[in-house]
């Protein structure tokens, strides 16, 4: 009389087990998860692409007058409070929304950096914003170059200092591995142009900063530039790996951001070796005049 029941409950948990495991669901499984990495990636490549290319030319297109460079700076400095509010608001949500907005937050962030810097803000000391004689790259001139930009470095280490501070310990920190990832590009591509690389990118800063292009090292590759473009490279393939193997929708996003941004990361740097010109600003910069 109390059989029945008993292998009732024996037997149930192997047909579910059965019914798991079965080929045609894992199939449909697996489909499934290859549809989501791809509209991840599809999202990722939207939102990084478009704000790398649309904030770069308006930054160009700015600095057209000083009415625009501090209509541009009032700008920015309102998107970089959204940003900074983003950050606190997202860190403890664990969905690939979250990360998005993280991500969006701390560009909105690096966003000012850049504004003010090509806006003239953050450039000086005074004493040193002038053209130096051409020589070849040195210690001296390195440290030389640094002190040039040395308000543009504090600003850049400030903006990493307050997003860790925000999302430290928190869940969401995609917003402070794209900070990272976006200083670690620019820095490996200020020193292989110090070096020397083919193509330096002449013309690309407004006229009050045009003495910095004093320190570019001469239009040919040095070994630095394969070595850097090697590192990220690895570094993008495994986000690359990561963001399709993790479960969790946040990581998965995030690293699926990090690993766009890597790749037009190494790009950029493998542009700066080859001597092509790319009219990807040109219409900005025709705006901007100049």
């Amino acid at each position: 009389m109390h059989n029945t029941p008993l292998v009732h409950r024996t037997i149930w948990p192997w047909r579910a087990l059965v019914r798991v495991r079965h080929p045609s669901r894992l199939h449909d499984t697996d489909i499934a998860t290859r549809e989501t990495s791809l509209r991840v990636a599809l999202r990722s490549l939207m939102v990084v692409v478009c704000f790398w290319w649309s904030a770069t030319g308006i930054i160009f297109a700015l600095e057209r007058s000083p009415t625009t460079r501090l209509l541009g700076l009032v700008l920015a400095s309102a998107l970089a409070v959204w940003g900074a509010w983003l950050l606190y608001l997202e860190r403890d949500h664990g969905t690939a929304s979250g990360a998005r907005r993280t991500f969006l937050g701390a560009a909105f962030l690096w966003t000012w950096v850049q504004v003010a810097f090509y806006g003239g803000w953050l450039v000086g000391p005074a004493a040193l914003m002038v053209p130096v004689p051409a020589e070849a790259p040195s210690w001296g001139l390195a440290v030389r170059a640094v002190l040039a930009m040395f308000w543009y470095q504090l600003a850049m280490l400030a903006v990493l200092a307050i997003t860790g501070i925000l999302t430290a310990r928190r869940a969401n920190r995609a917003g402070w591995w794209a900070l990272i990832l976006f200083w670690v590009t620019h820095q490996a591509a200020s020193i292989n142009i110090f070096l020397g690389v083919e193509n330096p990118g002449r013309g690309f800063f407004p006229e009050p900063l045009t003495y910095l292009e004093s320190y570019f090292g001469p239009t040919r590759n040095s070994w630095v530039l394969p070595v850097s473009v090697a590192l990220l490279l690895a570094f993008t393939l495994r986000t690359i790996l990561h963001a399709l193997r993790d479960r969790s929708p946040l990581r998965r996003q995030g690293m699926m951001l990090l690993s766009v941004l890597g790749v037009l990361g190494v790009l950029e740097l493998a542009v700066l070796g080859m001597p092509v010109s790319l009219p990807l600003w040109d219409a900005f910069l025709a705006l901007r005049g100049y």
